[in-house]
Order: structure tokens, then C-alpha cells, then sequence
């Protein structure tokens, strides 16, 4: 919800937000644009829901290029995904070019702030330049370029990113050094220090006053290192019986399927390691800042690099001590054995050790959890987060 929560920040003395969004029936971010009172410009289109035929053809494609690799050099292989960049924006994303340019034009919109990479965000970049206003890309996650994508970094203004590891994934691909601006995302800290009673939650999962409890917050994707967490708790609880784990989050809302399927093997996961008692899955909740109040702990297992680590800032909020995986923009936030502790990706054993090191000493664990809420405090605000954006969009206008 950051871009709901960025666009509701604004001063809206000098800025007036509209939002162009194309998100599933079902997306909560949907719903609460609709209604809020942000103006919002609906976007939405028919979805190819057959993962299964796509995946099966980009398996083939790239085990043909694997091929050409083989007898004629990597070259190929950034060509052939260079051609196939251009064809899709031809054929795929220009008749797109059109509609964002009315809606530039109708709306008298001063800037374009679009909140994709150079890779999916092509269509409004182009728009916003041949309308001649400003366009800032807002880079979120870890997209592979080709030649032919990097070539769109001319017509932007500032590329934002997430954290300092995102920023490096582009600049290695192309993107201009001189246009990068570093701006973290950023929690709302007064709905983590509101008063809320932990005991209630906890009857809610039949946990008692002296159970330990510690929760994995995330939505059930393959990368959020589920598995891993289960692995490290078996080892927990058979050192330490009163510890419980909460897993906090839902389905995958664009890879419902998938996520389904997985779902169904952490169950399998939990059964086979003797954790039926052990551990609950909550499903998607709308509470989590009341959730993580009740907890103990929170750990972050994701196996690849986090672009940012937005659950890792909220359990930090709630003050409490956090285990988290050391890579990607993780590593903006914690300080190790200050305010965190940081173990490698898909390291079970290291997360084991981390989890009982936090629970040995408990007068260390709220001294980190103070730490740590005082780390957010001073960086990883929603309104220092929307500060950072206007001064942004301030200084673009000051040199037009």
C-alpha cells in the first residue's frame, strides 16, 4: 500500500495526485483507491490467465537460445531478447502510447511519476515525452534489461529507487548514474504504537501467556523463504518447546495458482517436520500492526534478494527484534546485532541460531527492539518518504 499511502501524503496545497492504475477485480490496493479520495483513472484489462501455456513457451524459447549460446557466443542471447524487448513495445505497448497521452492532455497533468522500470513502463515514458512534461520512473523490484530498454533512460528525468541494491541492478544495466535518486519506502509509525491488548490475539491462536511467539510476515510466494523458516523452527522447538510461529499472509494475488500449490507443500512441510502444533497460518490479514504487537519476534526469510523489506521495517515499528536475510535493501536497514540480526538466504540453520541468540537474552531483545524502532523512526517513515518525493518533484520543476 505504499503507493496509496505516498499519494494520500501530498500536500495537496501544491500537489494534486491522479492515479492511473490496471490491477485484478480482486487487488486490495484496488479496492482502496477506489475508494479513497484520490482521484483514480482505471486502467484495467483482460488478463491471459493461462500461466501454464506462457511458461511452457518461454521454457522453450530460452532453451533455444540456449542452444544458439552454445555454438555462437552469449551475444545471441541479448539480441534475440533485445528483438523480442522491441517487438512487444511495437506491437504490445505503443497502442498504449495513445491512451496515456489523452489522459495527459484531458487531465492537464504536470508530471508523470510512473511507478514501473524502463522495462513495463515504456508506454507512459513515451507519452509524457511527447506531451513535454516531466516523467520520474519509480523502480521496485529487480527487472533484466536489454539495449533495446535501456535506451528509454534518455527520456526520464530521475530513476527513484528502493534501496541502494536496486539502484546498483539498474546503473549495472545502463540507467544514468546522474539521474538516480535513493528514496526508501516508509510505514505510517502511529499505527504501530497504538495501544491493543497481545493477550487477545494470542487466545485467538490458542497461544498461552508463556508461549514464545514468532512470526514470518509475507504473502505466500515462492521467494519469501517459507520453507525455510519452517526448517529453522523445527530446530527451535525442539530446543525450546513454548515457542510458537505465526505465518502471516495470503495468496499471491497475480499468481494465485501457483501460490495455492504452494501453500499446499508448506502444509505438507509442516506435517513431515512435526509442526502441527506448533505453527498457525493466519491467511491475509488487515491487521497486521495489531498481530505484530502479540509477537515476540519477527524474522524475514526470503531466499532471493529483497528489493526493500517493507515487513522488515514494520516489525521493526512494533519495536520488535528482528531476524532478517542478508541481501538486497535489507542491508539498508538493519544494523547487525543492533537493531537486527542478519543471516544468509536460505541458511535454515543460521536463522536457527539467530532465532535462540534473540531468545536467550530477553533484556538484549528489548534493547534491539527499541533500537529498531528508533531506526525507523529516524529513516523509514511514510511522511520522511513523502518528503523526499516532493522535494524531488520541487527541484524537477525548478529547472523547467
Amino acid at each position: 500500500m505504499v503507493l496509496d499511502q505516498l499519494a494520500r501524503g501530498l500536500d495537496k496545497d501544491l500537489y494534486e495526485p491522479v492515479v492511473l492504475f490496471d490491477t485484478p477485480q480482486s487487488s486490495m490496493i484496488r479496492k482502496e483507491l477506489v475508494h479513497s479520495d484520490i482521484q483514480t483513472i482505471e486502467l484495467m484489462k483482460a488478463r491471459n490467465m493461462l500461466h501454464g501455456k506462457t511458461s511452457k513457451k518461454v521454457s522453450r524459447n530460452r532453451t533455444i537460445v540456449a542452444l544458439f549460446e552454445a555454438y555462437l557466443g552469449k551475444s545471441v542471447h541479448h539480441i534475440y531478447f533485445a528483438l523480442k524487448s522491441a517487438w512487444h513495445f511495437f506491437f504490445r505497448q505503443v497502442p498504449k502510447v495513445k491512451l496515456f497521452l489523452s489522459i495527459i492532455r484531458e487531465n492537464k497533468i504536470d508530471l508523470v511519476h510512473s511507478h514501473s522500470d524502463l522495462c513495463r513502463g515504456k508506454p507512459e515514458i513515451v507519452a509524457a515525452r511527447i506531451a513535454g512534461v516531466p516523467c520520474i520512473t519509480h523502480h521496485h523490484g529487480y527487472t533484466e534489461y536489454t539495449r533495446f530498454d535501456t535506451f528509454f533512460d534518455r527520456f526520464v528525468n530521475t530513476n527513484i529507487y528502493i534501496s541502494n541494491d536496486v539502484a546498483k541492478h539498474y546503473i549495472a544495466q545502463g540507467e544514468s548514474r546522474e539521474k538516480a535518486k535513493i528514496i526508501h519506502n516508509g510505514v505510517n509509525l502511529s499505527d504501530y504504537m497504538k495501544s491493543c491488548d497481545p493477550m487477545q490475539v494470542r487466545r485467538e491462536f490458542d497461544c498461552m501467556p508463556d508461549h514464545i511467539l514468532v512470526g514470518h510476515v509475507a504473502r505466500l510466494d515462492w521467494w519469501k523463504g517459507h520453507e525455510f523458516f519452517l526448517e529453522a523452527m523445527a530446530e527451535v522447538v525442539n530446543k525450546n518447546h513454548n515457542v510458537r510461529g505465526l505465518i502471516i499472509g495470503g495468496l499471491a494475488e497475480l499468481n494465485y495458482d501457483i501460490s495455492s500449490r504452494y501453500l499446499d507443500r508448506l502444509h505438507v512441510m509442516v506435517k513431515s517436520l512435526g509442526l502441527e502444533e506448533k505453527i498457525t497460518f493466519t491467511g491475509h490479514r488487515s491487521d497486521v500492526p495489531r498481530l505484530l504487537a502479540a509477537l515476540d519476534m519477527v524474522v524475514h526469510a526470503s531466499s532471493t534478494p529483497e528489493p526493500f523489506g517493507l515487513t522488515v521495517i514494520e516489525g521493526m515499528a512494533a519495536a520488535k527484534p528482528v531476524v532478517a536475510t542478508a541481501a538486497g535493501g535489507v542491508l539498508d536497514i538493519i544494523e547487525d546485532g543492533v537493531d537486527g540480526l542478519l543471516v544468509p538466504c536460505k541458511d535454515s540453520k543460521a536463522m536457527a541460531r539467530a532465532i535462540l541468540q534473540i531468545l536467550s537474552d530477553r533484556d538484549k531483545a528489548e534493547q534491539m527492539g527499541i533500537a529498531a524502532r528508533r531506526r525507523v523512526t529516524e529513516k523509514f517513515t511514510i511522511q520522511q518518504q513523502v518528503t523526499a518525493v516532493q522535494k524531488l518533484y520541487d527541484s524537477i520543476f525548478s529547472r523547467t
